[in-house]
């Protein structure tokens, strides 16, 4: 799934850590868009930012440095994500 929609795959056991991705390793390989990059280059760097903000601010673990990647899933088409009613879960 992560090398599918990220584009690039974080190495089990210490960046992906059972179903879950640790923040800075997102900071770390997502951070930086080539000059001209392509449109799913660009997808995927809007979902690598939309999951640091979801792990990171919006709905951290107890450890505040990973992110469950089942909310990848829900960023696959990022025009229907509006959709979502991401509140109702308070």
């Amino acid at each position: 799934m992560c090398s599918t929609y990220l584009g690039i795959m974080p190495v089990k056991g210490e960046s992906l850590i059972g179903s879950m991705i640790k923040l800075k390793w997102l900071r770390e390989n997502m951070l930086e868009l080539p000059e001209e990059p392509s449109q799913e280059q660009l997808h995927a760097h809007c979902r690598a930012y939309i999951l640091g903000l979801i792990g990171g601010v919006l709905m951290p673990d107890k450890t505040g440095n990973k992110v469950h990647l089942m909310y990848l899933s829900l960023l696959i088409n990022l025009r229907r994500t509006r959709r979502y009613s991401w509140g109702s879960i308070y």
